[in-house]
């Protein structure tokens, strides 16, 4: 990247959102931004990359412009169903005489970890370490210069189909751009919307897009489990538009502009003008019949998170409820819908405050964006991956053989 210069693409199934800022000292000044409408992509899979790049070009353009600087390097984000995130243990006797952890014993008992035979295709993109324990007694997540006689590591690896990941890529490159470095979605998002102690606590987050719900668990400071489904905002776009008859794009400002999950809060009496499909022509409707639709599609996502919360079985962990974001949090009531759902507090996910030379407004739909930034100034300040213990690999060389150096510039 430029001196001085951090810039975040988040690659989406709606919109690509491209965001640029300026290092100063050791935190940094959002001072550029652009979004674009996203085409060739489904579900986080490039489908088509000439439209893809010419996405990605719009929203950068956009911000060099914003920001009056060119941009030749980015972090990306990636998502999309092929993510998968997948716990593995290790553990190693501990070698030297005095019993005193050395960098020898933290390898083997990554490498144990980390000894797993990848499904066909797929390369690690992040390690994220969950703890260390030493004689199966307590947690660290530094275990160097302690005493004992066993070692353990608790893993969280997230995986990404290589040839989705490389067409991500492939399309941010032909850009005339390189990548720096690649993080998952969920993961970029907690950065911008997460508090430490929610981490440390016991919080979910709900990243809800166009064509996605990404999911992740964090407890004790690190990442517990991960997921995405494959439905998100557009199901209930694509519902309302079958349902009433209109276009998409009228369904997406319905939905937007006058949707909740609620219709018994509704005037039963209410309507709306609508524009039918094809002919064009006006006609009214109720306004509960859109409430309705809506009510159920959302529903339908919450039931699918509810199995994924029911299935880690740690819900006594969740001491700080869930925390949704994504352009598809935003959806008047669904906040209160999660909470009578997952039957756990629930809260909108905005950014938090960053300082800014634009008037940028920091609503859920830019939170991975946002949460990229905080990726590259870790890169930017300690040459490592950022404070949750990722790694951010080479593109598409994602290699075993990185991991152990990776983890000792964090530590040491």
């Amino acid at each position: 990247m430029k001196k001085g210069t951090l810039v975040g693409v988040d690659v989406g199934t709606t919109k690509i959102c491209s965001v640029i800022a300026r290092v100063e000292q050791e935190d940094f000044r959002i001072s550029g931004v652009g979004v674009s409408p996203s085409a060739g992509l489904k579900k986080g899979v490039v489908v088509n990359l000439t439209e893809t790049i010419e996405s990605v070009r719009r929203s950068l353009e956009q911000a060099e412009r914003d920001a009056q600087v060119g941009v030749d390097s980015v972090f990306v984000s990636v998502g999309g169903v092929h993510v998968q995130g997948l716990n593995r243990s290790g553990k190693t006797e501990i070698r030297s005489k005095t019993g005193e952890i050395g960098k020898e014993d933290v390898s083997r008992a990554l490498a144990d970890a980390n000894s797993m035979q990848l499904p066909r295709d797929y390369e690690v993109i992040h390690m994220l370490t969950q703890g260390f324990t030493v004689d199966g007694q307590g947690h660290t997540k530094d275990p160097l210069g302690l005493v004992g006689r066993r070692l353990s590591v608790n893993l969280h690896l997230v995986l990404n189909a290589s040839a989705a990941l490389q067409n991500v890529v492939n399309a941010v490159n032909k850009v005339g751009v390189s990548v720096n470095g690649v993080v998952m979605q969920q993961l970029a998002s907690a950065e911008a919307v997460l508090t430490e102690d929610e981490k440390e606590l016991g919080v979910i987050l709900l990243d809800i897009g166009g064509g996605t719900t990404d999911f992740a668990f964090y407890r004790l400071g690190s990442i517990r489990e991960s997921a995405v489904l494959p439905i998100g905002g557009d199901l209930v776009t694509k519902d309302i538009a079958i349902g009433l008859k209109v276009t998409l794009e009228e369904a997406e400002r319905l939905k937007k502009d006058q949707g909740t999950v609620f219709p018994e809060r509704v005037d039963p009496e209410a309507m709306l003008e609508i524009r039918e499909i094809g002919t064009g022509r006006p006609r009214t409707l109720l306004y509960q019949d859109l409430c309705r639709v809506i009510q159920a599609r959302c529903q339908e996502i919450l039931l699918e998170v509810r199995k994924l919360v029911d299935g880690i079985h740690m819900r006594r962990e969740m001491l700080t409820g869930v925390v949704l974001t994504g352009g598809g949090a935003l959806l008047d009531g669904l906040a209160e819908q999660a909470e009578e759902i997952l039957e756990i507090p629930a809260r909108v996910g905005y950014p938090m405050p960053m300082e800014s030379e634009k008037d940028l407004a920091f609503d859920p739909s830019h939170a991975t964006a946002l949460g990229l930034l905080r990726y590259a100034l870790q890169m930017h300040n300690t040459g490592s991956g950022n404070g949750a213990g990722t790694m951010l690999p080479e593109l598409a060389r994602a290699r075993r053989g990185g991991l152990m150096n990776w983890f000792f510039r964090k530590i040491t």
